[in-house]
């Protein structure tokens, strides 16, 4: 759940929802539907957006491939991860949830295995791109912020901005 809307209804426990409590209400679920959309094209869309990224980034790498063993795999699983996690940051229109369950976690092994932060940061932006190409614009646009912040994140980037 969004970690606003869950810190709300914990707070107006035995009582009525005060009206900008209703508001914040009425406004996460306004983008609702337009997010569920987004989260089935995603999905669709998964397995060739994360093939193109993984090609790219073997390509602008070659050297990755033959020094690290499973790399292709390495990289499939990792990005599908990520933009499986990116869309339910989407979905519950939190990056609170995202840096929390993912980016943390991920942060601290990317840096652990001696990822280059130009090449994290490469890799995710890349992972962008493709998505914007596969996904209509609106979908897109919905699930920029949260790309740009696993760009930011792991990349290695000090800064964190927040995303609706």
């Amino acid at each position: 759940m969004n970690h606003e809307i869950e810190n709300m209804l914990t707070a107006s426990e035995g009582r009525y929802p005060t009206r900008a409590e209703l508001a914040l209400l009425r406004e996460w679920a306004a983008r609702l539907d337009a997010r569920l959309a987004a989260i089935e094209e995603i999905r669709a869309k998964e397995d060739v957006i994360v093939r193109q990224t993984v090609s790219d980034v073997l390509r602008a790498y070659p050297d990755f491939e033959q020094r690290m063993r499973g790399a292709r795999e390495s990289c499939t699983r990792d990005l599908t991860l990520v933009l499986r996690y990116c869309a339910q940051a989407l979905l519950r229109g939190d990056a609170r949830y995202l840096e929390e369950t993912l980016l943390a976690w991920l942060a601290t092994i990317l840096r652990g295995v001696g990822f280059a932060p130009d090449f994290v940061a490469d890799t995710y932006r890349t992972l962008g791109r493709h998505a914007a190409g596969e996904l209509t614009p609106a979908s897109a646009e919905l699930l920029r912020p949260f790309i740009e912040l696993c760009v930011a994140r792991l990349g290695g980037e000090a800064r964190e901005e927040e995303v609706a």
